[in-house]
């Protein structure tokens, strides 16, 4: 267990072979993932969790939307919102609020937690929402259930994603995707394309060397990761409501993300109906869930 005076709670989830610590004051993050000691996500040090640094978690909440929005402004029924940037120097506002609150533990076994966050109004996100995170851990799998429910008298744009990293050494990546979203230089999406070239894992390809923040639309919803020196490859798995996956390699971090998500980068920004955030009525839900499950590596 992961052991800091600093961080009010931390759970540790065991099941047979399989260790999963999780930090639920910090953002409501996963601090590792083992499954026969072999580490199946980034590991979470010491000194980060001291620094309440939840980029360096192992994997985090995405709520109540994903990526990036421009400028941190968008439209919603007539009404200009302002959300807070939060991820300097960028301006523009990141990943929701989520990743950034503490999260309250409602229930807990050996093998399974149940965390929940209620947020109202502020200048991360203008609407109350409840968000939960069932994590459930197997002999050699990892599952989150995550939702999101509107706490509004109205329908909102609201979603709830993950946020992963896995170590980068020796990781070769493997999914299938209809498109790649371009992006401009302010970081945003601007036209989809065919993947190829170094945006194309259809059949594998290592990410060592991969410098890419892009995200991806019409992928398989299954992934797999394979270490050139572990024993144990990774099977990523989603359910039909995260129909988009961003991927994240930069050439000069020993780790990298493959984060399955309900909508594309800046979707609160788009005027195609297809293109823009899940809608959520009032009182209802928006709920999605991630199996990361460890397998023997193919030969």
């Amino acid at each position: 267990m992961i052991d800091d005076p600093l961080v009010a709670e931390t759970l540790t989830l065991t099941q047979g072979a399989s260790k999963c610590d999780l930090l639920p004051r910090l953002g409501g993050s996963i601090a590792a993932w083992s499954v026969r000691g072999q580490e199946m996500l980034r590991p979470t040090n010491g000194a980060d969790i001291a620094a309440r640094d939840s980029f360096a978690t192992a994997g985090f909440p995405l709520v109540p939307f994903s990526n990036r929005v421009n400028a941190g402004r968008f439209e919603w029924n007539d009404r200009v919102f302002s959300l807070a940037a939060n991820f300097p120097p960028e301006p523009h506002a990141i990943h929701g609020v989520g990743f950034e609150r503490p999260w309250q533990v409602q229930t807990r076994s050996e093998n399974s937690a149940l965390l929940e966050l209620r947020h109202r109004p502020d200048s991360g996100w203008p609407w109350s929402f409840a968000a939960r995170q069932r994590i459930t851990l197997s002999d050699d799998a990892l599952t989150l259930d995550l939702s999101a429910t509107n706490l509004e008298g109205f329908p909102v744009p609201l979603s709830i994603g993950h946020h992963p990293y896995f170590p980068r050494a020796g990781a070769r990546l493997t999914f299938y995707a209809e498109s790649v979203w371009l992006s401009g230089d302010d970081g945003l999406p601007s036209e989809p394309v065919a993947p190829s070239g170094k945006f194309d894992f259809s059949k594998g390809a290592p990410v060592e060397r991969a410098d890419i923040d892009h995200c991806y639309s019409g992928w398989g919803r299954a992934a797999y990761v394979v270490w050139q020196d572990k024993p144990h490859a990774l099977e990523i798995s989603a359910s039909p409501e995260l129909t988009y996956a961003v991927v994240y390699a930069d050439a000069g971090l020993d780790e990298f993300c493959f984060e399955p998500v309900a909508h594309m980068n800046n979707a609160l920004n788009r005027r195609e109906t297809e293109l823009f955030m899940p809608v959520v009525a009032p009182g209802e839900s928006f709920a999605a869930s991630i199996r990361f499950r460890a397998v023997q590596r193919r030969t």
